[in-house]
């Protein structure tokens, strides 16, 4: 496609944000070409066939909390994509043994959990004080090495990123939208029946005709009559533009666009979220499950009749390849009941050119940037998963964001109103 007719909104990426958004206002009658430079739909949700074991693994987001998840399960309902049962529960066997630094540390997290309104768009504004590494705030608890050990593996399931370069903002957070320290550390999580990616596949089969793959967007620019997209597949002119793009990414596209200068830092600099996810095939006997750190930080399993597929999690340092070849050996001493057989897969996030990065993880000073880049009024309107007001960095955050972004843009279409981002 060298250029098309002026549409009325052309949504940047197909992840989940952008397939919800554009879903919304095709469906509000609106003329809308949806754009994205990979080959495939999904955006960080990708599920593939692991032949060797006989199943579907995820490269990227897995897990459901269906109590917390309800914009994500109304969308899977809306589709009749079910569930899977998860053979073991995890992060179960794990918890920090409750001297009084655990105690001390869990009341301290869980007072500020609930005194944060975590839905709140500036839930960020009351927590300056607490703005810091997590292992900062942690040197002041004397935890003992046991029970930091396994609070860091609870942390790093949620977050994704070093101790030393996520903010502790991020964990509480999450306490505050799960419930407490305890809650977010224990809550019960589930896979997307036929996988992740399966959503984004149901979502895209309905918008086929608005679908543009292998199209790198390049350039974005506010124009006097709406906004220019250029990139590989030539031009497109739209009313509005919604950039559902990650934020990793953004630093390579140029922006010619009017951005408070906290959201223009914030795309510099990136995030942090850096995690190395690996599977293996192999056979044990019974399913596996586990915490550790610094590797092999999340342990755990699919099964099927002819093998199984174990999975790890870790920081990917110094590498992606050289993370996963310590996770395999940590895995191996903690379990030396499984079993390996030879075959291996994963997708490097990191080095990715279309994610540049796992999940989002926000370095201490960069939520204020963050929210500013989310509120960008019309007729740019940005939104993904890292950028969600409420669970960012989860698929819930990518579809409430999405929602978020059509409503924007469908106000500003129909009555030129500029409303605050709220997803």
């Amino acid at each position: 496609m060298s250029s098309v007719p002026q549409t009325d909104v052309a949504v940047l990426g197909a992840g989940l944000a952008g397939l919800c958004a554009a879903r919304e206002l095709s469906g509000a009658g609106l003329d809308v070409v949806i754009l994205d430079a990979r080959d495939r739909v999904g955006g960080r949700t990708w599920t593939v066939p692991f032949h060797a074991a006989g199943c579907r693994v995820d490269l990227g987001a897995e897990w459901v909390a269906p109590q917390h998840h309800r914009a994500l399960m109304a969308e899977l309902q809306r589709y009749e994509i079910g569930l899977e049962p998860v053979e073991v529960a995890l992060h179960e066997p794990s918890s920090p043994s409750r001297d009084q630094s655990v105690d001390a540390l869990f009341k301290s997290l869980n007072a500020r959990a609930l005194s944060l309104k975590s839905e709140h768009p500036a839930w960020y504004e009351s927590c300056d004080d607490v703005d810091v590494p997590v292992s900062e705030y942690l040197e002041s608890f004397n935890l003992d090495a046991s029970a930091k050990q396994v609070f860091l593996a609870n942390s790093f399931a949620l977050q994704g990123a070093h101790p030393d370069d996520y903010s502790l903002i991020n964990l509480i957070h999450e306490f505050a939208s799960f419930g407490g320290v305890e809650a977010a550390f224990h809550a019960a999580e589930y896979r997307i029946e036929g996988g992740a990616q399966s959503l984004s596949l149901a979502i895209a089969r309905r918008l086929s005709n608005a679908l543009r793959l292998n199209w790198r967007v390049d350039h974005i620019a506010k124009t006097e009559s709406g906004v220019t997209v250029s990139g590989s597949g030539g031009q497109v002119t739209a009313k509005q533009v919604v950039i559902a793009l990650p934020l990793n990414v953004l630093s390579s596209v140029t922006l010619a666009l009017p951005l408070g200068s906290d959201a223009a830092s914030v795309i510099q600099q990136g995030h942090v979220g850096q995690a190395v996810k690996g599977w293996a095939s192999a056979s044990m006997p019974t399913p596996v499950t586990s915490l550790g750190w610094p590797r092999a930080v999340e342990v755990y399993c699919r099964t099927s009749a002819q093998q199984s597929a174990i999975c790890t999690f870790s920081v990917a340092i110094p590498d992606h390849a050289s993370a996963l070849e310590e996770n395999w050996r940590a895995l191996q001493s903690r379990h030396p009941e499984v079993l390996y057989g030879g075959d291996f897969l994963s997708h490097d996030w990191l080095a990715d050119p279309f994610a540049k990065g796992s999940w989002l993880s926000c370095a201490p000073g960069q939520a204020r940037g963050l929210h500013q880049l989310a509120d960008t009024p019309p007729p740019c309107v940005f939104a993904g998963g890292d950028l969600s007001r409420g669970w960012y960095g989860w698929m819930e955050g990518a579809v409430t964001s999405g929602h978020d972004a059509a409503a924007r843009a469908l106000a500003y279409h129909h009555h030129g109103a500029v409303q605050p981002s709220g997803g």
